[in-house]
């Protein structure tokens, strides 16, 4: 889905976006992003940070300094030990370098010039993203840039990436400079804004790319206004749409088989002896037809996480071994798990889990394919892109910890947890698909997948510090199990 204009997208209430809300904004250089991430801000009540504005930060000190825009052991070297602030202010966002305003210093075509070589090396964006997310897991904040929806903010309330044709986004940094008292030749401007296109959208590491639970804006044809008014609507979406979810767990009781009944009974019966703690999600809600993707870690995810759920009929994907004896087999379909063969694409199985989500049941998915190492989620698999391209259906990551070393009552070695992000939506998967292929398509929704659960473990790690035991483990299970990844995909 692609917005042209603000009547694309419906007029919502305002008031329905939370005050921890994340708005995540993306796209090309000269878009708008910074002036639209200004508005946004100030229409509804977050703080404003510039993530471009960092990276053009440490590119103005390299040039400073006289280190190169190649050497990323230099470049990280600048970065680590500086104080870098972001501060309020009325038109560009302040800056401090080391305590030092360089709010104009890193506006020049110099640093343009460079920044996206700059922001190309992998220990930079480690290090900037590691701030990033720092400043904005807080909640309450705007951040724009080239990925901040699909790296360094996965599951970010409202994810928006703005977009417009090369003209358009010439006229307007042109204007910029005009403003800003400074001669540039046009030309020059419209070579410097398609090489870094090309270097944003080429480069290994978080390259440019729309992530696809975004909504796309085209302001190719917009003045500012409707494109400020495009946007304040896109981050309204998501927030209306999870306000419609039913959130009455009574109701969800009365209409699920008997024989669901009994089995959440068991279920939540092992989550109480456990002391499994929930977060996010209590009241239960998910969206018909809903993908919930969770980490693999141990044999007892499966019912722990299925202590959770409260509605709807929910079929799992369980690897096709332990479909092998009759009595196991029987058991297994009763609570409508469909064996999967892990060892090439199963298309009965895949076809199987289509028509339970056309159905408007829950499709339970270990996207990894198997058990991973305590604390490394990931990598996850081509079969979660396959389901979501062929159904669309919105997926909610679930994150479990503490199946290892668990305890009746809870434990210290791991505690044990069950952890929603909230509901991805596929907005942006159609206008992908055009500029990528399906197999491509399937690796960035595993990507995004993978990042959401990498989220979700640090935001465990904050409320209980990883333990020695679950560290310990983690990197005594690595190679382990990446044998076992190894062994059955062959790969």
């Amino acid at each position: 889905m692609t917005a042209y204009r603000p009547a694309d997208l419906p007029d919502y209430d305002p008031d329905l976006l939370p005050g921890d809300a994340v708005i995540a904004i993306d796209g090309p250089a000269g878009s708008g992003k910074s002036t639209t991430a200004r508005f946004l801000a100030d229409r509804f009540g977050l703080l404003y940070i510039d993530t471009g504005a960092m990276y053009r930060a440490l590119t103005q000190a390299s040039l400073s300094e006289g280190v190169s825009a190649d050497d990323e052991a230099a470049l990280v070297a600048l970065l680590a030990p500086a104080t870098l602030e972001l501060r309020p202010a009325k038109g560009e966002v302040t800056v401090l370098w080391n305590g030092h305003d360089v709010s104009q210093a890193i506006r020049t075509p110099e640093v343009e010039a460079l920044v996206s070589q700059v922001a190309s090396h992998p220990a930079v964006r480690q290090e900037m993203v590691s701030r990033q997310q720092a400043m904005g897991r807080q909640g309450g904040v705007v951040m724009e840039g080239r990925d901040i929806g699909s790296v360094v903010f996965p599951l970010a309330t409202a994810k928006i990436f703005l977009s417009a044709s090369l003209e358009a986004r010439v006229d307007r940094r042109f204007r910029q400079y005009k403003q800003r008292g400074r001669d540039i030749n046009r030309e020059e401007l419209t070579r410097d804004l398609a090489d870094r296109d090309r270097q944003d959208s080429q480069r290994e590491v978080s390259p440019l790319q729309i992530s696809p639970d975004a909504i796309v804006i085209d302001s190719s044809e917009l003045n500012l206004d409707q494109q400020n008014e495009t946007c304040a609507r896109a981050c309204l979406v998501n927030p209306t749409l999870d306000l419609e979810l039913d959130t009455d767990l009574h109701k969800a009781t009365r209409e699920i088989p008997m024989h669901y009944r009994f089995a959440y009974f068991v279920f939540r019966g092992l989550a109480r002896f456990f002391g499994l703690r929930q977060y996010g999600n209590e009241d239960g809600a998910l969206p018909r037809g809903c993908i919930a993707a969770v980490n693999h870690i141990s044999m007892w995810d499966p019912p722990l996480v299925g202590a959770t759920f409260h509605r709807f009929r929910v079929h799992t994907l369980a690897k096709a071994e332990l479909f092998k004896f009759w009595p196991v087999r029987s058991l297994f379909r009763w609570i409508d798990s469909i064996p999967i063969n892990r060892k090439g694409f199963d298309a009965k199985a895949f076809a199987e889990a289509k028509a339970a989500l056309d159905d408007g049941e829950t499709l339970l998915i270990f996207p990894e394919g198997t058990r991973r190492a305590i604390g490394h989620p990931g990598p996850v698999r081509n079969g979660l892109g396959i389901v979501v391209q062929a159904t669309q259906a919105p997926m909610v990551p679930i994150f479990i910890r503490g199946s290892y070393g668990k305890q009746p009552g809870g434990s210290r070695l791991s505690p044990c947890e069950v952890t929603f992000g909230p509901v991805m939506r596929w907005h942006g998967l159609d206008t992908l698909l055009t500029e990528i292929d399906a197999k491509e398509a399937s690796r960035v929704i595993g990507q995004l997948c993978e990042r959401a659960f990498y989220e979700l473990q640090a935001r465990s790690f904050e409320r209980f510090p990883q333990t020695n035991f679950e560290r310990e483990l983690g990197e005594i299970q690595i190679e382990k199990f990446a044998a076992r990844q190894r062994k059955v995909f062959r790969s």
